[in-house]
């Protein structure tokens, strides 16, 4: 192919066409060089052969206009988009790509085409091609077909395959068997090849109001908001759970998605029903479909952990950065409604002022007229007034848009703090729960877990923020609403999210000891920071294990020592290593209480067996005796530290309580002070205000348990002091 190309720069070096058709080429990079060296060529046709991709560089073909690829064994868009951005005279081009998707992104990238597959991207997109096929019929020597020959139609690359039944239908059999096709400009041809395409410009699909290349450009004026949930946007989400359930294959998780669906469609249609901006209903049915997608996102997530738990790792992770992502866009919108806000007020204060200044005028007009001898008004006056009447009118109609604005941003506010009160009643959950739809969760202890820790966490940095913007700190039951509206946003999912996460606590506090703290927390029966210190715990105990085992075996390496360490805390520890640990952290007296507890639950955990002839071959082998597992153990040091802890707030507590007039976990200035008062009457009032300045510096007036706790743990200390001289029997 080489030579025969060579030939050709010999007998006409100034080649306007070459015509490669069915030639068997697969690698165009050896003919780059010889076809950069025709100057004026301007049409190349490579159809119907085995190319499968293009030179990453293109650019020596400068006067290349028209170029056909079409019926190629082309993969994808990466094995030519490359060499086709190269080619910057590139007006119009035949290519077969395997998915419509390339051939748009082709279309909206090479912005210099002007006809794509023979349809027109441009108004004059029709006239070029005619231009280049004359220019090829009628410059005999210009132009050659194969290598040299004259230029033929039969050498034309043969239609698209979804253009090929429609030809077909207009060319007669004797014509095809023949190879005689009609000219290029007859009616029969096939579209695109040559005369007028009634086809709309392609292009315009793309690039026009809606296309791929309007967004971020269209006019916000033509937009219509989206306002009522319709059958595609169900199809959508069930095509989307259907890819998710083929991952799991769960039936129990269909059936639970059905009705989770059904309860969201439900409360989605009563929002709807309720809300008169179309913006705001359309954001309702945005936050329906990503709660729904994560919904699945999740499901995929999970069910990839038993193949690849990279995989799931991964997924999890792009899962939450996803909504982060839309999280953002939310806060984004939030801020930009508070911002309108805020002109709203400033608008409104204005028109307020300027009708008051409108009013005196024309007091002091009337007074005036009233020693003209009530003369009737001049014109100037007549219109003055009669703007004072539009602008009444406006400033009412206005605030009562503010108004509504108002009642509609505190109703759920209102709603999820009924919802919370009727979770809890005089510090324990009801058994009624919220009222309305639920989709009846429940949790497992290690999915609660699970959740409560990312609570923690979202707290930690909602406290960080809230320190930075000088705004009061959260309790954990306010945050756990905060954290579930962020999460899920629709009240309903809020709802029943929280009531799974407060029977989750109920049912598993007993047998959990990191549940039982969260519940307390919530509860405001400890402080928050309390956990840490539960944290610092299991820490230790893990250590002085450690520490225990290295000393036993002095001789082993520290991989052997941490694969003991291992082994010990997945199983049974030894009643010499849970002893000597009991020993080293707590004082005789604890140490005492707390070994025969061990040896309580011991007794429960391992009931005396029935003698029996012959062990059982099936039983497990006998362990060392006063043995329990590590978990256990650490349960019994968690639990005694967590009642520990209970009985130094005691009367904290009851105090806290009392003065807590509407029970919510917070108190105001007075309330504090109040509180302090009882807690050590011996106060100054200039200790009180320096108290004051240190948990409450910028006047918020929001004081919660957990910060009572910690800034008067000294005066607890004192209290509980006092406490035991008064009653040492306790």
């Amino acid at each position: 192919m080489v030579e025969k190309l060579e030939k050709l720069l010999l007998v006409n070096p100034n080649v306007e066409e070459v015509s490669l058709n069915n030639e068997g080429i697969d690698d165009l990079l050896p003919l780059v060089p010889l076809l950069s060296k025709m100057p004026n060529l301007k049409v190349l046709k490579l159809a119907n052969n085995n190319i499968q991709k293009l030179p990453e560089d293109l650019s020596s073909l400068r006067s290349v206009q028209y170029l056909d690829i079409s019926h190629n064994p082309i993969p994808g868009l990466g094995s030519i988009f490359r060499g086709l951005f190269s080619l910057n005279g590139l007006k119009h081009l035949y290519v077969d790509m395997p998915y419509e998707t390339d051939e748009e992104e082709i279309i909206v990238s090479l912005t210099s085409l002007e006809s794509f597959n023979g349809t027109p991207l441009t108004d004059n997109g029709d006239e070029d091609l005619g231009d280049l096929d004359d220019a090829g019929a009628d410059s005999p020597g210009q132009a050659y077909g194969g290598l040299g020959g004259p230029l033929s139609h039969s050498n034309v690359a043969p239609p698209r395959p979804q253009q090929v039944q429609a030809w077909h239908q207009s060319v007669s059999p004797g014509d095809r068997m023949s190879g005689n096709t009609p000219p290029l400009a007859h009616s029969g041809s096939p579209p695109g090849y040559g005369g007028a395409s009634h086809l709309p410009s392609l292009r315009s699909r793309y690039t026009g109001p809606g296309g791929r290349g309007s967004i971020g450009r269209g006019n916000a004026d033509d937009y219509n908001p989206k306002i009522n949930w319709d059958p595609n946007d169900m199809e959508e989400i069930q095509r989307l759970y259907r890819a998710a359930n083929s991952v799991s294959g769960r039936i129990a998780n269909k059936v639970e998605f059905e009705d989770y669906v059904k309860n969201i469609i439900a409360h989605l249609h009563t929002l709807l029903a309720g809300e008169d901006d179309p913006y705001k209903k359309e954001a309702e049915i945005l936050k329906v479909k990503k709660i729904m997608f994560e919904y699945c996102f999740e499901e995929i997530s999970r069910s990839s952990y038993r193949f690849d738990s990279n995989l799931s790792t991964v997924l999890t992770t792009l899962q939450e950065t996803y909504g982060s992502l839309l999280g953002n866009y939310d806060n984004l919108i939030k801020s930009m409604q508070s911002h309108k806000d805020k002109k709203l007020e400033v608008m409104r204060t204005d028109m307020q002022h300027a009708i008051q200044e409108i009013e005196q005028l024309m007091q002091q007009m009337d007074a005036k007229d009233s020693y003209g001898g009530g003369r009737a008004p001049d014109g100037d006056t007549a219109q003055m007034l009669n703007e004072i009447g539009w602008l009444r009118s406006e400033n009412e109609k206005l605030q009562a848009r503010l108004r509504q604005y108002e009642v509609g941003r505190q109703k759920l506010a209102s709603q999820i703090g009924d919802g919370m009160d009727s979770h809890w009643a005089d510090g324990r959950p009801s058994k009624g729960g919220p009222k309305g739809p639920s989709v009846g969760r429940s949790l497992t202890a290690k999915q609660l877990k699970e959740i409560i820790e990312d609570i923690y966490t979202s707290k930690s940095k909602f406290d960080i923020k809230c320190l930075e913007t000088h705004l009061p700190r959260e309790t954990m039951e306010q945050h756990l609403y905060t954290y579930l509206n962020q999460k899920y946003g629709l009240k309903n999912l809020i709802l029943d999210w929280a009531e799974a996460i407060i029977n989750g606590v109920r049912k598993h506090s007993a047998d959990d000891n990191d549940v039982a703290v969260f519940g307390k927390i919530l509860r405001n029966e400890i402080d928050e920071e309390f956990r840490f210190v539960q944290r610092q715990l299991k820490e230790t105990v893990h250590e002085l294990l450690r520490v225990y085992l290295k000393g036993k075996h002095p001789m082993k390496g520290d991989e052997e020592i941490i694969n003991l360490v291992h082994k010990r805390t997945a199983g049974y520890m030894q009643e010499e290593e849970w002893v000597d640990i009991v020993k080293y952290m707590y004082n005789a007296e604890d140490s005492v209480s707390i070994i025969m507890r061990v040896r309580e639950v011991i007794k429960e955990k391992n009931p005396p067996r029935r003698r029996a002839g012959r062990r059982n071959r099936a039983d497990p082998l006998p362990r060392e005796q006063n043995s329990l597992l590590y978990g256990d153990f650490l349960k019994v040091l968690l639990d005694f530290q967590l009642q520990g802890h209970e009985r130094f707030l005691g009367k904290f507590v009851k105090l806290f309580r009392q003065f807590d007039a509407d029970k919510n976990g917070i108190l105001n200035e007075a309330e504090f002070v109040q509180l302090l008062r009882a807690i050590d009457p011996a106060k100054t009032e200039e200790e009180v205000n320096a108290l004051l300045d240190l948990i409450d510096p910028h006047d918020n007036q929001l004081i919660n348990f957990s910060e009572c706790v910690t800034f008067l743990s000294s005066e607890l200390v004192k209290m509980m002091s006092e406490m035991k001289h008064q009653h040492p029997s306790d």
